[in-house]
């Protein structure tokens, strides 16, 4: 399996820990390859320390991004966090169009403010330009007053209600982005957490811990470190918020109950171990999603692998890529989702794993596709997919499956579906589909 490529675009500290002295080992902690683009080399983080030296690398980055390009390296998935002048924001996103190919995602932490103030070396135009990075990012990591100052509203102190947040979201749909998770969030006193969108799917939610009084450096580093390192590792949206909230108040409290000096960071290496294992099991859940057109291409894909997986050894030479070409090709899928079929696709450690393909009707359902690859049978991914068609329905759900198809017919039976009767259909090019008519009652 291809190992996942991710670059992390932050500044280094040499002490402390935050930016990419946290980045690079959280992300790599899950079997990650996380390289770094610095934009700037500190003695120390600004927080709490004087006398720190800085050195800028924005002179530095177009010329890094060039000999890349004569590597011709591309990462699968871009993670940027402090930036520190408008020419570097202009500069990253260069680089992200650079460094990218088709499937790359880029999540964008806009690092500028907290607490309903800008840090002191921004200007009040700075997040004018951080909006514009944000809106070329597929996935972005605010806390609330950054978000209020790139969408140009008041900053409001919580507690909040869920109602407000609610109209955050929606004043949010203007960066264009698919997922955002918005920080430091609390909707009753001594709770605080992250509450989180995926505008593909309306999917909404939140994590809460109990607030840790106190100001703690890096944590925004950690939670958005472990959020892509999760992420990426192919979690759902809300178990990688779980998981980096899990990192981050963990780090928060083994800090206060050693008495360390906050300002070196809070300790998330003793807490990697448990991050791993909570990732791990993440990437062992099935989860299922369902197809828009944009993921048409990849549906199609999958299918052909899944029925030749089937059919090679079952059917006659030939009918199978005649089968895919008339039934399962982009063209056919969109044209029978515009009739009302519905695909969900099943993904493990984000990695697609099977599909299901159903059209509601009068009397229940027709289910038109069930197909696992054979190398996931046996984990329960076709009893999950059938969960989603059975869910909330009444009636009859009815299938036809091919008459040698004997481990299909068995997991059907097994299911409570019945052979009601067999049929002959020709589909075409002189082949004809031999099948039962199996329903089961709901």
């Amino acid at each position: 399996m291809k190992q996942e490529r991710i670059l992390a675009v932050h500044d280094i500290s040499c002490v402390g820990r935050c930016s990419l002295t946290v980045a690079l080992p959280i992300v790599s902690s899950v079997g990650i390859e996380c390289s770094g683009l610095p934009t700037a080399v500190l003695s120390t983080h600004t927080g709490g320390f004087t006398g720190f030296t800085y050195r800028d690398l924005t002179g530095d980055l177009m010329d890094i991004d060039a000999h890349w390009g004569t590597l011709d390296i591309k990462f699968d998935a871009v993670y940027t966090g402090f930036l520190g002048s408008f020419e570097q924001i202009d500069i990253v996103e260069r680089i992200i169009s650079d460094v990218s190919h088709e499937g790359t995602t880029v999540y964008v932490d806009p690092v500028m403010a907290d607490k309903g103030k800008l840090y002191t070396v921004f200007g009040p135009d700075f997040p004018a330009g951080m909006r514009k990075l944000c809106e070329r990012a597929d996935v972005i990591i605010p806390n609330l007053t950054e978000l209020s100052f790139m969408l140009g509203i008041d900053y409001v102190e919580g507690p909040y209600t869920r109602e407000y947040i609610d109209t955050v979201f929606e004043q949010a749909r203007v960066f264009g982005v698919d997922r955002m998770v918005v920080t430091g969030i609390s909707f009753e006193a001594g709770k605080v957490g992250a509450v989180y969108i995926d505008y593909t799917t309306g999917e909404t939610g939140e994590v809460m811990r109990d607030e840790i009084p106190g100001y703690f450096h890096g944590t925004g580093d950690v939670f958005g470190s472990a959020f892509v390192a999760a992420s990426e590792s192919g979690l759902s949206l809300g178990a990688a918020v779980e998981a980096a909230v899990n990192l981050t108040v963990g780090s928060i409290q083994r800090t206060v109950e050693a008495g360390t000096d906050i300002r070196y960071g809070v300790n998330f290496e003793a807490g990697l171990r448990d991050f791993i294992d909570e990732v791990e099991a993440g990437k062992a859940r099935i989860l299922i999603s369902r197809v828009t057109d944009g993921g048409v291409g990849a549906l199609s894909a999958l299918a052909h692998e899944a029925w030749h997986d089937a059919y090679d050894d079952m059917l006659p030479p030939g009918q199978p890529e005649y089968m895919l070409d008339r039934f399962q090709s982009p063209e056919a899928v969109r044209s029978q989702m515009a009739e009302g079929m519905e695909y969900h696709v099943a993904t493990i450690g984000g990695e697609p794993v099977g599909y299901i393909g159903f059209q509601p009707t009068d009397y229940g359902a027709f289910l038109s596709k069930l197909y696992v690859l054979d190398r996931f049978q046996g984990l329960g991914v076709a009893s999950a997919l059938l969960d989603v068609l059975r869910a909330g329905r009444s009636g009859t759900v009815r299938l036809t499956v091919y008459r040698g198809n004997e481990p299909a017919i068995g997991f059907y039976l097994s299911k409570g579906f019945e052979v009601v009767r067999d049929q002959d259909v020709p589909i075409g090019d002189g082949y004809t589909m031999y099948d039962h008519v199996m329903e089961l009652e709901l």
